[in-house]
């Protein structure tokens, strides 16, 4: 299977439509893998078997009528060729580089070194990549994404070989075209994304280090009068977001705080985890939230339990397929369950969603206010924090002036007018399926403000979602089990509305979902 993949990617490299191989041609690939010994071939009777059985195609090559083979998965087809090259000199695989159809294979060949002369190997091919950069304009970004795909490739494969000389100047080269492409507005956003998580991983950044620029790199708000909501009413076809509707504006008196440039990300987040904050009860405060950490089964399937309201909300989500009997009951509360009981976010070993700068999503509200008093007590530990300030999510009128640069109302936090290239959201063109890291938008904000508070994912406020003529004393109380409004609209949402600084939704305190996180804010006492 290896000879044929580096065949037929061979093939391409000559003529990128090039898919297949004739059947009949599958004979000389094995004889080259039994070391070109026609007469091993003809010895064992198996070996004739199991070409017969490629040539009638399986569940990894498909044939067709002109009897010719093609991988069923481009997957297969540049496994199994990154894996051939194992086979091939030094000067074939640095030479192959500069070819793109090369790139997916050179990534599972680099994947699987575990030598000195692997490491010795991959990184020639890595300085050849720079230098073809170099050489090729047209392709400097593509050659770029490569070396640094690669050398994140060697990181994990060999992840205690000593850094050479070359290899730190590959590394200081190639990191820093990586980390100019994330927030080049030219680039799309797709190679701006790779560009930013590939420069991640190969600059990976300590919990120390990070903590104490949390708090120097966020944003200052200055108090005062503010506008909160629109002049106009909600014109929404979705019911949901016309029950708290962004009508009519108002003035808010808002104190001065700090808050977050971004928010919150998987590498900020997992030190929480790894420090055991989901089993420190003191981050968790008293009521709804200890008893959810606490994995209380009184309160979860209590009548007045998230149990109930999160099978209820699943069961609307998953009408079609409840209908149509792909999801049953049980599959439901299975579900249900891996909402419910969990130490880790929800989506926190899915790679589309845990790259060390992309926003942490699937976390509950309840998770995001014991996040913030961890935070808060670790700040204060090395310093970053008197002991005065405290961390907290921002309420929703805190949030909205947040995307102001002055008290004066607008609909985007860079002005009046929307543009395609301000945030990540949902096109009919180009349509990126998962949340991408923070800070590759970062036009897309008044000057000195916070970034990303439009797209990519929904943000946790601290307030309940009520009505902005509701009155009531109590809108940010964290023991009421009430729905709390989110902002900015994400990557996923339909609703155009959603792209305004204005718009409200809201969910149940205990839902979590793919597009959803939250940022943090800083305050005095």
């Amino acid at each position: 299977m290896e000879e044929i993949g580096f065949e037929v990617v061979s093939l391409r490299a000559a003529d990128p439509l090039a898919n297949a191989i004739p059947a009949s041609a599958t004979q000389a690939p094995i004889v080259r893998a039994l070391g070109g010994d026609d007469q091993f071939y003809d010895a064992y009777p198996a070996v004739a078997d199991y070409v017969g059985f490629l040539r009638r195609g399986h569940g990894i090559l498909a044939v067709d009528g002109s009897a010719r083979l093609s991988f069923r998965e481009s997957l297969f087809r540049d496994y199994f060729a990154g894996c051939a090259m194992a086979h091939r000199s030094s000067q074939t695989i640095v030479e192959s580089c500069r070819s793109v159809v090369w790139h997916a294979p050179l990534k599972y060949w680099a994947s699987a070194q575990s030598t000195f002369e692997g490491y010795r190997l991959v990184t020639a091919v890595i300085a050849e990549l720079v230098s073809a950069a170099e050489d090729d304009a047209a392709c400097v970004l593509t050659y770029q994404i490569l070396a640094g795909e690669l050398m994140a490739a060697l990181r994990v494969a060999m992840p205690d070989v000593p850094a050479t000389g070359l290899s730190r100047g590959l590394h200081r080269t190639v990191s820093a075209a990586l980390t100019a492409a994330s927030t080049d507005r030219a680039i799309p956003l797709d190679k701006r994304a790779k560009a930013a998580t590939l420069y991640a991983q190969l600059n990976p950044v300590t919990w120390e280090e990070s903590s104490r620029a949390l708090v120097a790199e966020s944003m200052c708000m200055p108090g005062g009068t503010f506008p909160v909501g629109s002049v106009s009413p909600l014109d929404s076809e979705d019911e949901k977001y016309r029950l708290i509707d962004w009508h009519p504006q108002r003035n808010e008196e808002i104190p001065s705080f700090r808050i977050a440039k971004f928010p919150v990300t998987n590498s900020e987040y997992a030190e929480f985890i790894l420090s055991g904050g989901y089993r420190d009860l003191d981050c968790w405060p008293e009521g709804p939230a200890r008893l959810w950490a606490m994995q209380d089964s009184a309160f979860i399937d209590g009548p007045d339990g998230p149990r109930i309201g999160s099978t209820a909300s699943q069961r609307l989500h998953l009408r079609k397929e409840i209908r149509e009997g792909i999801v049953d009951e049980n599959a439901l509360q299975d579900y249900v369950d891996q909402l419910l009981l969990r130490e880790v976010p929800l989506y926190w070993w899915d790679p589309r969603y845990n790259q060390p700068t992309q926003p942490v999503v699937g976390v509950n509200w309840w998770e995001a206010l014991a996040y913030c008093r961890w935070l808060t007590k670790r700040l204060r530990e090395n310093g970053s924090l008197d002991d005065r300030g405290f961390v907290d999510i921002p309420s929703e009128f805190e949030w909205e002036r947040a995307c102001l640069r002055s008290p004066v109302s607008q609909p985007y936090p860079w002005g009046e007018a929307w543009e395609d290239d301000m945030a990540h959201v949902r096109t009919e063109v180009n349509w990126i399926q998962q949340s991408v890291p923070v800070g590759i938008f970062p036009w897309a904000t008044w000057e000195g403000g916070p970034q990303d508070m439009v797209g990519n994912v929904w943000e946790w406020t601290k307030s309940l979602a009520w009505s902005y003529s509701d009155a009531r004393p109590g809108r940010e109380d964290v023991s009421d089990q009430g729905d709390r409004t989110v902002r900015g609209g994400s990557w996923f949402s339909r609703e155009m509305n959603a792209r305004k600084i204005q718009f409200r939704s809201y969910d149940p305190p205990q839902n979590a979902y793919v597009d959803l996180g939250f940022r943090v804010a800083y305050y005095t006492m």
